[in-house]
């Protein structure tokens, strides 16, 4: 039997006892193929293996890519061992990228199976010759819906499991049977979800979205989905918005969502221990840097829209001041923000002191929210948090507190960020004070 088939039942056999690959059964399966490959190169050397790339990303975790390391990781190209070195095993062989790594998640993605995996409403049909090569195809007509103040899309969904991919690509072929009236009239998007069956927690990721003006089939993609932090799955959804498609069908094939980044699940080792007590701050101390603004904007991330002002302030002189402007309608953006470190502290409090500016020739708001990260220094998965804090309009300072922050499992750090919104053409300008983030827990 040569060394491919054997091999290659191997993999068949875990998969057969399981349904899927889990981690420890993968890492099984890998010493046993590593052990017969490492006989099969010391007694015949008539293996070879093609080149996969072990790199170190910036959330410090392992992950093995079919292409060099790119600027974001540090690594090493691993390949079969040089059979005229000595007999010391000083390398580590790896057999094949992980069987997730560019697996398309999506069942059916191919529409030959007619519409089965998929979640389909009215207005959605099948056709079994419209697709790339006159087979199968997914083919959506919405109607025009009534002329209100409401978004209407006719949706064709599927959830997937999201294993242990990091980032994700989204693609598929897409054609029009008439040009839309707007680009967004057909879109595909990603939800993140925290739990297997998407549902709780659900996040937006991406879209992909074909061009209006281009008449046969086109490709789209987006490579550059990176999932929530927590997620577990995620709802793929292809939507037509009958107001904005002028009658016309949407038809899709080959819908493709896939692993591009793969991590591998490891305990907790000494460094990240060590890490964490080293960023933990005592309750009750603030994890900002420079929240009282006494004497200049410094440690935080601001736009030019963002000075120092050193006569408002609430307790004392000193505040960023925030202008929002806009030349034509309502425009929302961030302001300023910072990111910290969060250590082993399980509960926070956020807050800070806010004014508006009577003298602002147009009304606006503003909002005080905070971003949960995976890694150190804002790296990685990233969830928002669903509590924030928008002003009240009214007159003089007023204080924002949002209590009862509890950071997701693995979450190290957070960005802490101010929304500005002008409500239309015009400028308005507030000013933030003695803004915290404080561990209670």
């Amino acid at each position: 039997m040569s060394v491919e088939r054997m091999l290659g039942e191997i993999s068949q056999l875990a998969i057969e006892r399981q349904g899927f690959y889990n981690y420890y059964t993968y890492s099984m399966v890998c010493k046993m193929k590593r052990f017969i490959l490492l006989m099969c190169l010391g007694l015949f050397g008539c293996v070879s293996s093609p080149e996969t790339y072990k790199c170190i990303n910036s959330e410090g975790l392992i992950v093995y890519k079919d292409s060099e390391c790119d600027k974001s990781h540090t690594g090493q190209k691993i390949t079969k061992p040089d059979t005229d070195h000595d007999n010391t095993l000083d390398y580590e062989i790896v057999i094949e990228k992980d069987p997730v790594l560019g697996k398309n998640l999506i069942l059916n993605g191919t529409f030959e199976n007619k519409l089965v995996d998929w979640r389909v409403p009215l207005d959605t049909y099948w056709s079994n010759n419209a697709g790339v090569n006159k087979t199968g195809a997914l083919v959506i007509q919405a109607k025009e819906p009534p002329k209100n103040k409401y978004i209407y899309q006719t949706k064709v969904q599927q959830c997937v499991r999201l294993n242990d991919g990091m980032t994700f690509s989204l693609s598929a072929k897409f054609r029009h049977s008439k040009i839309p009236a707007k680009a967004h009239a057909n879109r595909a998007n990603v939800v993140w979800y925290e739990a297997a069956g998407c549902s709780a927690g659900g996040q937006y990721g991406g879209y992909i979205e074909p061009k209006m003006n281009l008449n046969g089939w086109q490709e789209i993609s987006n490579s550059r989905l990176r999932p929530a932090l927590g997620a577990k799955s995620a709802m793929v959804t292809i939507h037509q918005r009958g107001r904005f498609s002028n009658g016309g069908q949407g038809i899709w094939d080959n819908i493709e969502f896939s692993a591009t980044e793969v991590h591998e699940r490891s305990t907790d080792n000494v460094d990240d221990k060590e890490s964490e007590a080293h960023y933990t701050l005592d309750l009750g101390q603030n994890y900002l840097l420079n929240g009282s603004f006494d004497i200049n904007v410094e440690s935080w991330r601001a736009g030019n829209k963002v000075s120092w002002s050193d006569i408002q302030g609430d307790a004392y002189p000193g505040s960023a001041k925030v202008d929002a402007v806009s030349t034509s309608s309502s425009i929302g953006s961030g302001g300023f923000s910072q990111c910290v470190n969060i250590g082993n502290n399980k509960k926070f409090v956020l807050g800070g002191s806010f004014k508006r500016d009577e003298n602002s020739t147009q009304k606006g708001d503003a909002r005080l929210r905070l971003t949960w990260y995976g890694g150190n220094n804002c790296s990685g998965r990233a969830k928002t948090s669903n509590k924030s804090r928008n002003p009240k309009a009214i007159p003089g300072w007023q204080r924002l507190i949002i209590d009862d922050l509890i950071p997701p499992a693995n979450a190290k750090s957070a960005v802490v960020e101010i929304i500005k919104v002008v409500s239309g053409k015009g400028m308005f300008t507030a000013y933030w004070d003695d803004i915290y983030l404080k561990a209670v827990e």
